[in-house]
């Protein structure tokens, strides 16, 4: 199952503090195989829109119309 929005953002959170706190390289190199971290602007920019996506779907109103029926 995919992961949901709420939890992609908790690991954009986890992923933004440990870099923050100087916890995560930016790349390195192991045996001929390279790996390469986002930058934490790009980290930034995710966290951002995922926080916009979340907050749209909480603030979407429905509209219901009732009827009294006869």
């Amino acid at each position: 199952m995919a992961p949901t929005k709420q939890e992609m953002l908790d690991v954009l959170e986890t992923a933004i503090n440990t870099k923050m706190a100087g916890g995560m390289v930016q790349s390195y190199s192991i045996g001929g195989r390279n790996i390469q971290y986002e930058k934490l602007s790009e980290l930034l920019k995710m966290r951002k829109q995922l926080q916009n996506e979340i907050s749209a779907g909480r603030n979407r109103t429905t509209y219901a119309k009732f009827e009294n029926p006869k």
